[in-house]
């Protein structure tokens, strides 16, 4: 698990660099969504992520049944926990609502692929594990 931390905040770096580098380049594209959005809902989507791995993986190690349920329970309310905030985003700022939504999503796919890729990476060595 510390492993996924590590490389959690790695990619945690990389796209809160990533997103300063839209204002220090002047990206004409997000110029009308305010400076501290997209580094602060990047700091969202690595809290997200972090709690979301941590809950599946500790359910696997005390319960390995509850393992499906939980992804789908937790997967489901980090989706509609995503929703709110980019709809209330969207709201806060109506003519940079489209600009904020674009950035949303891009951090959204890009933590959604990343705890499924560390998912499915434990998961294939816990059933490693299993077998020995």
């Amino acid at each position: 698990m510390k492993r996924y931390f590590v490389w959690l905040g790695l990619l945690t770096v990389v796209m809160l660099l990533l997103a300063m580098a839209t204002r220090w380049l002047n990206v004409a594209f997000f110029a009308p969504v305010a400076a501290w959005v997209l580094p602060v809902a990047t700091l969202y989507f690595a809290i997200i992520s972090g709690v979301q791995y941590y809950l599946t993986v500790s359910s696997v190690n005390k319960n390995p049944r509850t393992f499906v349920q939980l992804v789908l329970g937790t997967t489901v309310a980090t989706l509609f926990l995503h929703l709110g905030v980019l709809v209330g985003g969207m709201l806060m700022n109506p003519a940079a609502g489209k600009r904020f939504a674009v950035g949303f999503l891009i951090l959204y796919v890009v933590y959604t692929v990343f705890t499924t890729a560390w998912l499915v990476h434990f998961m294939r060595h816990a059933g490693d594990k299993a077998e020995e």
